[in-house]
């Protein structure tokens, strides 16, 4: 059984630690570091179960040499940014925001970015110190441009949101996947951080369902 693990903007790997130990010692985990910070990890290959955190689900819809069977997102999206035909994205103008202050300040913006998404101060996790500029600058611009949402196989998805998630909000997750979403409340952005049991849980019943 393999499962391969992708980290949001922002964030590393390190964010799985607590869900790939629920998980067990029988399930072969692979991750994804997309070089927000340490060095880039790219690995191919088709997997059982690709599981997905925010921008992490937008970029496993992206790539063509990772496939699976099934697919888990968590605090997910096959599109950020607003549009005509998705007014609850968030809005083009705020990613340009953070992009302009990201050369100046990367730490203030990731410091804002992370208290968004767990402003509730249930996690610990560090600002990243040595941050890649051109590779949250990369991720930025991604999230502003990417639309994946034709590419997202609801058959074969398992989607876990949070009521309270101010950066992927209720109504963004149930235009996206209209409805078709477990949720947790009270728990933010930062599922496999403030709630790994929900997070195993899902990937689970993906595993079982194979």
């Amino acid at each position: 059984m393999r499962v391969i693990f992708v980290h949001g903007w922002g964030y590393g790997p390190d964010i799985w630690q607590s869900v790939i130990k629920l998980l067990g010692s029988n399930i072969t985990c692979d991750q994804v570091n997309l070089g927000f910070s340490g060095n880039e990890r790219i690995p191919l290959g088709h997997y059982d179960v690709a599981v997905g955190h925010s921008m992490g689900c937008q970029w496993l819809l992206s790539q063509d040499k990772i496939t699976w069977e099934k697919s888990v997102f968590i605090n997910g999206f096959s599109r950020f940014s607003a549009c005509d035909d998705f007014p609850e994205g968030v809005h083009p103008r705020v990613i340009e925001r953070m992009l302009r202050k990201l050369t100046k300040a990367p730490a203030d913006v990731l410091r804002s970015f992370h208290k968004l998404c767990d402003p509730q101060a249930i996690t610990d996790y560090p600002v990243m110190e040595t941050p890649d500029l051109s590779k949250l600058t990369w991720g930025l611009n991604f999230l502003r441009d990417q639309d994946q949402r034709l590419n997202c196989a609801e058959k074969s998805s398992y989607i876990l949101a949070d009521k309270d998630d101010q950066v992927v909000t209720e109504a963004m997750t149930v235009k996206l996947f209209k409805g078709n979403s477990e949720w947790t409340e009270g728990k933010g952005h930062l599922l496999p951080l403030t709630d790994p049991g929900a997070c195993c849980s899902v990937i689970k019943r993906a595993i079982a369902d194979l």
